[in-house]
């Protein structure tokens, strides 16, 4: 993937609207990103592949995005839960449609009853419709 720099020039003007700070709310979701010496390194916490694809796991709430940044603190250390607000998503959106090797999971609002966090990979469009 390209540099964070390049991405901001790309699609934005705003270096917060890629890298979300601790005060963000999440509007429409959370996510785990990774948080070095305090500052936010722009890396979410990947769930895994599907051939190229890295999957990033949006929760709809944040009591699923706490709960799984406490069992993912277990395995991993430096993920902490980050808003992703409206623009954030935007750009996320725009990554998957230009070509980025990404796909987003959105996480069911609550555990199976296996106590697994289950999720639906949704495209773009899909996450628009959704919202809207």
């Amino acid at each position: 993937m390209a540099g964070w720099e390049e991405i901001i020039r790309k699609y934005t003007d705003r270096v917060e609207t890629v890298l979300p700070g601790e005060n963000v709310r999440g509007a429409p979701f959370w996510a785990l990103m990774e948080i070095k010496d305090g500052r936010n390194t722009g890396n979410y916490h990947s769930i895994g592949r599907e051939g190229k694809f890295t999957r990033i796991m949006l929760f709809p709430q944040k009591r699923m995005a706490d709960w799984a940044a406490g069992k993912l603190a277990e395995y991993a250390e430096g993920f902490e839960v980050r808003g992703i607000s409206a623009e954030h998503l935007e750009v996320l959106l725009r990554l998957c449609e230009d070509g980025h090797p990404l796909q987003l999971v959105v996480a069911a609002s609550d555990l199976n009853e296996n106590g697994e966090l289950c999720g639906a990979v949704m495209t773009p469009r899909q996450i628009r419709e959704a919202l809207n």
